[in-house]
Parts: C-alpha cells; sequence; structure tokens
C-alpha cells in the first residue's frame, strides 16, 4: 500500500472528509487530494510535500515519522535537506565576511 493510500484509509477510517480534513490542516483541499493519489508534483515545491504528509499523517492520528521513513522512496526530498540552510541575517553576514 502506498503512503497515499495509507493517508486515505486512516482519513475514512476517521470518518473526516476532505473538507474537515482542510479546515484542520489548513492544507488546500486540491493538496490533500495530489497526495492521497501520490502526484507530488502537483505541491507547491518538494519540501511541502514532507511537510504536508507529517501535518495529514498527525491529522488521521498516524506516526508521522514512522510514515516517513516506511514511504521514504515514494516521496521526494528537496534538495535543502542535504545542505545547510542560513537564515537571512547569517547569509548577511557570511557574505559580508567574504567580501573582507
Amino acid at each position: 500500500m502506498d503512503v497515499g493510500a495509507r493517508l486515505k484509509e486512516a482519513r475514512i477510517a476517521k470518518g473526516l472528509s476532505l473538507e474537515s480534513l482542510q479546515e484542520t490542516t489548513k492544507i488546500q483541499k486540491r493538496y490533500l487530494i495530489a497526495m492521497e493519489e501520490v502526484n507530488f508534483h502537483l505541491l507547491p515545491g518538494k519540501f511541502y510535500a514532507r511537510a504536508f504528509i507529517k501535518e495529514y499523517a498527525t491529522a488521521v492520528g498516524l506516526d508521522p515519522d514512522e510514515l516517513l521513513e516506511e514511504h521514504k522512496h515514494e516521496i521526494p526530498t528537496s534538495d535543502s535537506d542535504s545542505q545547510i540552510l542560513y537564515t537571512r541575517v547569517e547569509r548577511s553576514r557570511r557574505e559580508s565576511s567574504l567580501e573582507r
């Protein structure tokens, strides 16, 4: 069973409609449907796939970390997962020190 089917099955088991899940998670219905259909390319970015899946899983009573681990081969990873992210302030400091 793929990650989308697991999410949908848990949602139905909880008796939640897509509309009520949208209200709970604040994730647009079209993105909830995209996740259930494993159409991650429809999400606003790769980072959002993981974040939205975690939010959806929590809302339907699944362990989000366990779900992500079990289905890591299906879920796109963002490029930033393997890079150090800097805040704007850190980036400015770093750039100004490089200029000196």
